[in-house]
């Protein structure tokens, strides 16, 4: 090795004289490049293993050696291998040192997944040996990842990586099935446990859930929180000013809440028609941007922005009157996609989250998550919602801030006018997290 370093000085150091070159004898320094004529510079781009790199790298070598002493630096001639060579050398050094750490990531990841598969033998399904096991195999997988697509490892990489990540996520479902047993029994005391979906994160994206994958019965007014998310999206996207007017179409009439200011056959601003579908749960607002935005394109965006259950299909119908055109397929959501949603708002995560905000923190009506929180004392503050209710469901989004920490809580009961049990699940998830000072792994500042 010292003797290859002492040839790879002499490189260099004729490599300087030639780079000096370039001031006095521009032509010189012009010289085609002549790697690529030489026989190793062929055989590296075919190499198929590391010890094929080092043999290489000692052929290299040898020919530096091998090389006869420069009489006259200025002869172009005489310093075309001096350049060739170091030009080489260069390249194998950096393949091997590439594929040294690719070796070295590969194997580190291939002892990280041997550790989990220890934990998972010997931990017997407990909760810290669950999630033990999911740090080991997700630390193995990011390994894994660190391997450069070019590496000669990089497609036994890739597959290794998928193996790991199919066994780590039914690791991951049992850790929050264990983490979200508390949702499981402020269900269960409702008395309607298979009618009750509920879903907790905190803003920082920690969250748990009970059935919050399955959409309730219905998403009754709930849908308009998507709704407004889409019109942002369009009105950020194609740069639409959200003062701009439309018309509200005497076919979007339907009843509306006492109170409600949007009517038909009259121009309001994009703005205004958005906050009060919002605040006021305005039915016509919602069947005009149902028209204005297009169903296709609604769930075409909500599928783009990671919602892919969430599906806009039908207008919404008062007590009797129904829109024109209301739609033929039923709208969709869960709870899990709604409290994301409402914690990407919070976030401010896409342009137009603060008009969606300064709706929700002027709701209408405080029946559900803010008659919830009132008696739980100072440390839990109600910061926006959005309810919903017809005859399938009753249900709510709530944001609430506890203690310095902020969170979304949103729950549904099908086949259930009770707003007494829906803000007792409320209550008794702010008081889970108030009693035990953390949200199982994000913990409160006190």
């Amino acid at each position: 090795m010292p003797r290859f370093r002492y040839s790879i000085t002499i490189l260099l150091n004729t490599l300087g004289v030639t780079l000096g070159l370039a001031a006095i004898r521009p032509s010189l320094a012009l010289a085609p490049r002549l790697e690529t004529s030489h026989p190793i510079f062929i055989e590296l781009t075919y190499v198929g293993a590391l010890k094929e790199l080092y043999g290489l790298r000692d052929r290299i070598q040898a020919e530096i050696q091998s090389l006869p002493k420069l009489s006259n630096r200025g002869d172009i001639g005489a310093i075309s291998p001096y350049l060739t060579l170091a030009q080489l050398t260069h390249r194998v050094a950096q393949r091997i040192q590439m594929e040294e750490k690719a070796e070295a990531a590969y194997s580190r990841a291939i002892e990280l997944g041997k550790q989990a598969q220890t934990t998972r033998n010997s931990g017997g399904g407990s909760l810290s040996a669950l999630k033990q096991e999911e740090f080991l195999w997700k630390a193995a997988i990011k390994r894994l990842e660190a391997i450069p697509p070019d590496s000669l490892l990089a497609d036994q990489a890739a597959e290794k990586m998928s193996q790991y990540e199919q066994i780590v996520k039914p690791v991951s479902v049992q850790i929050d099935l264990a983490q979200s047993g508390f949702l499981k029994d402020i269900a269960a005391q409702t008395g309607l446990p298979k009618r009750v979906r509920i879903t907790v994160c905190h803003l920082s994206g920690e969250c748990r859930n009970y059935q919050g994958d399955s959409p309730p019965a219905s998403p009754a007014s709930l849908i308009k929180l998507p709704i407004a998310v889409v019109l942002m999206h369009k009105a950020a996207t194609e740069h639409i000013d959200l003062d701009t007017q439309i018309y509200i179409e005497p076919d979007n009439f339907t009843e509306n809440a006492d109170g409600s200011k949007i009517f038909v056959d009259r121009e309001y601003t994009l703005r205004e028609i958005m906050a009060r579908m919002i605040k006021e749960s305005n039915n016509i607002a919602t069947n005009q941007l149902i028209d204005y935005l297009g169903r296709d394109y609604i769930n075409q965006t909500l599928r783009e922005m990671g919602y892919p259950i969430t599906f806009v299909g039908y207008k919404l119908v008062g007590d009797r009157i129904y829109p024109k055109n209301p739609g033929s397929k039923p709208n969709r959501t869960t709870t899990n996609e709604l409290t994301e949603m409402m914690r990407r708002i919070y976030n401010f995560q896409n342009p137009g989250d603060e008009e969606i905000l300064d709706a929700l923190v002027s709701q209408y009506d405080w029946d559900f998550g803010y008659r919830a929180l009132k008696g739980l004392g100072p440390t839990a503050h109600w910061i926006g919602e959005k309810l919903g209710q017809n005859s399938k469901v009753i249900g709510t989004v709530l944001a609430v801030k506890i203690g310095d920490e902020r969170y979304v809580i949103t729950a549904t009961i099908d086949r259930s006018a009770n707003q007494h049990k829906l803000r007792q699940i409320i209550r008794s998830v702010v008081e889970h997290i108030l009693e035990e000072g953390s949200f199982e792994g994000v913990r409160r500042n006190r």
